[in-house]
C-alpha cells in the first residue's frame, strides 16, 4: 500500500485528450494483452511504431468463439502476428503476440455512444513488418536433455 501527504493543488484537473491512430495505413505492434469480462474475447493494445503517430495506441478485440460470424477476423490477426491460424489443433496463445508487429488500415467508426474508435479495416500482407526479435515466430522446441554418457549408450545399445 502506498500511503504520501501531497500538495495538489485547488485547480480544477483538466481532462487530456486521447489521440488515436489516423486513418491510414500504419505499422503497429503487440504491446500488452488486457482483461476482458468475456472469456472468449482477448483484448489487445496496439502501439503505432514509428513515423509522427509513434505511441499512439488503439484496443482490437479478438474473438475465440468459432462461431461468431467475424471469426474470419481472429484468423486474419493471427496470420498478421505470425502464429498459427489453420488447421484443427490450433492453440491460440496470446503470450507470444508481445511484440509482434505487422501492418494494417486503420479506420475510424462512430459508436451508439457517439464517441469515435479507431478500428482495424484491414491487415496488410504485403508488406513485411521489420525483422525484430519480437516479430518472429518462436523457434520450435528443442529436446534439451544432455547427450548419453558412453556407458548409457552402450547399455541401451545391449538392450535393444
Amino acid at each position: 500500500m502506498v500511503q504520501r501527504k501531497m500538495n495538489m493543488g485547488n485547480e480544477e484537473p483538466e481532462q487530456r485528450k486521447f489521440l488515436m491512430p489516423s486513418e491510414g495505413q500504419h505499422l503497429l505492434q503487440v504491446v500488452d494483452i488486457l482483461d476482458s469480462d468475456d472469456q472468449d474475447i482477448i483484448v489487445t493494445k496496439l502501439e503505432v511504431c514509428g513515423g509522427d503517430e509513434e505511441g499512439r495506441t488503439m484496443l482490437h478485440r479478438v474473438s475465440l468463439d468459432t462461431a461468431w460470424k467475424g471469426f474470419f477476423l481472429t484468423r486474419l490477426f493471427l496470420k498478421a502476428v505470425s502464429e498459427p491460424y489453420k488447421g484443427p489443433d490450433v492453440v491460440v496463445d496470446s503470450d507470444n503476440w508481445i511484440g509482434r508487429q505487422f501492418y494494417a488500415t486503420v479506420i475510424h467508426n462512430k459508436a451508439k455512444n457517439n464517441k469515435t474508435y479507431a478500428n482495424i479495416d484491414e491487415f496488410n500482407f504485403d508488406k513485411a513488418a521489420p525483422a525484430c526479435a519480437g516479430n518472429q515466430p518462436p523457434p520450435p522446441a528443442q529436446d534439451t536433455a544432455p547427450a548419453p554418457t558412453e556407458a548409457e549408450q552402450k547399455a541401451w545399445d545391449d538392450d535393444a
